[in-house]
C-alpha cells in the first residue's frame, strides 16, 4: 500500500511540475519574417516608433487583401481611427514594456496583440 501511495504522490508531483514548466514558457505558433523584435521597438526613438507604427497600421488596414475578414479590419479601424501614430506607438510600447517575456518575438505580432487588446476594449465599451 505504501508503494502505491508513493507512486501516486510521484505522479502528482510530475504532473504539477510539468504544468508549472509549461506556464513559464511563452510560445507563438507562427513567427513571420520580421525587421524588428518587440525589444528593439522600445529601444527606438519616438520618431522611428511613429514611422514603424504608421507602416504597421497601413499593413493591418490592407490585411483584407491577405484574407482577414472585413469585420476584423473594420473593428480595429473603428477603434483607432481618431488616434495618431504617436498614440498607437505609445500603446504598443507600453504593452511591450509590461511583457518582457515577448521581447524576442517579432514586433509585428506583439504590435498586433497590443492593438487587438485595444480593439477588444473598444468593442466591449461599445456594448455598454
Amino acid at each position: 500500500m505504501k508503494a502505491l501511495c508513493k507512486a501516486i504522490a510521484w505522479c502528482v508531483f510530475v504532473i504539477v511540475a510539468q504544468g508549472q514548466k509549461e506556464k513559464k514558457e511563452y510560445h507563438h505558433p507562427f513567427s513571420p519574417p520580421h525587421f524588428y523584435t518587440a525589444q528593439e521597438f522600445i529601444e527606438l526613438d519616438e520618431s522611428n516608433r511613429n514611422v514603424y507604427t504608421s507602416g504597421l497600421i497601413d499593413g493591418l488596414g490592407a490585411s483584407g487583401l491577405f484574407g482577414a475578414t472585413d469585420a476584423t479590419v473594420r473593428n480595429l479601424s473603428s477603434c483607432i481611427k481618431d488616434m495618431t501614430s504617436k498614440q498607437i506607438a505609445a500603446i504598443i510600447a507600453e504593452y511591450v514594456q509590461e511583457h518582457p517575456e515577448v521581447w524576442h518575438v517579432a514586433l509585428s505580432i506583439e504590435g498586433f496583440v497590443a492593438l487587438k487588446l485595444v480593439a477588444m476594449g473598444c468593442k466591449l465599451s461599445d456594448k455598454t
